[in-house]
């Protein structure tokens, strides 16, 4: 095969896994794809909450009062993932773009800090434990990693098909990616293991270490072909699956376990709540406006949603509806 063709071949594959990733725009669906809210983030601290997707801003709440403190502009993009800073006031921002790709917002000085040397940004990042360093995917295949302060640190290959999803271990400086395998790598990129979790090919588009270390879990799109069997698997360090989660209706974007590790919140047509067993606790009512971003607040006592229509909703531990933002 000639280089052009590889390389309309690589372009075609990439163009199908963001398709995968965004809503199926029907005439009316195109409205609601507008207002969608792919993120949301709840302050380590337990002051504020972060949410933003097409809607052309990142909005900044009070987590207390829930009222609505500050509106950022970020306009033309997908807003793909917010995750805070672990100890300072530092939101680290990632969109599916060219053009904004990714930055840090400071928000004691309310000031920007952009990524260089990024040629595109995906949906992925993470700080590790320490926050000292932050990693980000690329488009094409690439993970980049910067220090706090945003100069590159290192850049190294770690799916060829797309990094969806980032999370470092809670201890060491390791970090798991997804796409269409399971890499596990250090932050200078050595491979310490790569997988693939499922004999027919997916694309797997959350993972979150357990705050154990022990093991992990991740969430997928379904199978390539047909999006079919969405799965929420939990698998240790050495490619061993402990647990897996079967049934799901729609994919499964974003999870998070909660701050003791106890339990894992899984967001898609309906709010689920699982023991690290991978047991069912509690689930909300499913619906048509599917929760894409999750999170929990620092104490644990409650979870935080948003959604397709543009909802940024607050449910206690067992998953029962408590408050509605105002957005």
């Amino acid at each position: 095969m000639n280089t052009s063709c590889k390389s309309v071949k690589k372009i075609g594959y990439l163009l199908s896994i963001c398709c995968l990733l965004t809503l199926n725009l029907s005439a009316q669906e195109e409205d609601s794809y507008s207002k969608t809210l792919w993120t949301v983030a709840w302050s380590p601290d337990g002051n504020y909450l972060a949410t933003g997707g097409n809607q052309n801003d990142l909005k900044l709440f009070d987590a207390r009062t829930f009222t609505l403190l500050k509106t950022y502009p970020v306009k033309d993009v997908q807003l793909s993932r917010l995750k805070w800073h672990p100890h300072k006031n530092i939101l680290a921002v990632i969109t599916q773009s060219e053009t904004f790709k990714a930055k840090l917002l400071h928000l004691d000085t309310d000031t920007w800090i952009t990524l260089k040397n990024l040629k595109s940004s995906f949906r992925a990042l993470d700080w590790n434990h320490s926050g000292d360093l932050l990693a980000v995917s690329e488009l094409a295949k690439y993970v980049s990693v910067y220090s706090v302060d945003g100069t590159l640190v290192n850049r190294f290959l770690a799916d060829p098909k797309g990094v969806a999803a980032i999370d470092w271990h809670p201890t060491k400086n390791i970090l798991t990616t997804v796409g269409s395998r399971i890499g596990i790598y250090t932050y200078l990129g050595d491979t310490l293991t790569i997988f693939r979790p499922r004999i027919k090919e997916a694309f797997l588009l959350c993972v979150e270490w357990h705050t154990s270390g022990e093991f992990f879990a991740v969430g997928d799109y379904g199978d390539l072909k047909k999006a079919e069997n969405k799965l929420i698997q939990f698998w240790n360090i050495e490619g061993k699956k402990r647990n897996e989660i079967t049934g799901g209706i729609i994919e499964y974007r974003n999870i998070r376990w909660n701050p003791d590790g106890s339990k894992l919140a899984s967001a898609s047509e309906a709010l689920r709540v699982w023991s690290k067993e991978g047991s069912l606790l509690a689930e909300s009512k499913a619906s048509d406006d599917y929760l894409w971003g999750v999170d929990w607040s620092p104490d644990g006592k409650y979870i935080v949603t948003s959604s397709k229509k543009g909802r940024v909703l607050i449910w206690d531990q067992k998953a029962k509806l408590v408050k509605t933002l105002d957005y």
